[in-house]
C-alpha cells in the first residue's frame, strides 16, 4: 500500500500535503483503504468504522454523488480533480472543504484514488 500511496501523491506539492487536514484512499469500487488521523478528526469516524467497510460516498452530500463519475474521469485524464464543495461528517453535519483527488497506480495499472481535504474557513 505504501508504494501505491507514494505514486498517488505524486503531483501534490509538499505544501498541499502539509495543508491537508485529511488523506483518504479508496479502491476502484470506492471502498476506503486508508483513513489518516486527520481524516478521523475531520470526519468523526474511527478508521475501523470505515477502512474496508464503507464507501467514500459517506463523506459526500447526495448532490455531490452526481459529480463522482466526472470527478474520477477528470482525475484519471488530467491527473487531478479539485474543487471546493460540501462534505459530510459522521452524524450528518455538512461543511465546506477543498477536495483534491488523484488516481493511484501500481505497476502502471489504476488501483484506486487518493483524496486530500482541507476545510475552508
Amino acid at each position: 500500500m505504501e508504494e501505491t500511496l507514494q505514486q498517488g501523491s505524486e503531483g501534490f506539492s509538499d505544501r498541499d500535503i502539509a495543508q491537508a487536514t485529511s488523506v483518504i484512499t479508496c479502491d476502484l469500487q470506492g471502498t476506503v483503504t486508508k483513513f489518516t488521523n486527520g481524516a478521523q478528526k475531520l470526519f468523526g469516524y474511527a478508521p475501523d468504522e470505515v477502512v474496508g467497510k464503507q464507501s467514500v460516498a459517506i463523506f459526500h452530500t447526495p448532490e455531490n454523488l452526481a459529480l463522482v463519475p466526472e470527478l474520477l474521469k477528470t482525475a484519471v485524464e488530467k491527473g487531478i480533480w479539485e474543487s471546493d464543495l460540501d462534505l459530510v461528517r459522521k452524524g450528518g453535519q455538512a461543511f465546506r472543504a477543498h477536495l483534491a483527488v488523484r488516481p493511484m497506480f501500481r505497476d502502471g495499472q489504476l488501483v484506486g484514488f487518493m483524496g486530500i481535504t482541507r476545510p475552508l474557513k
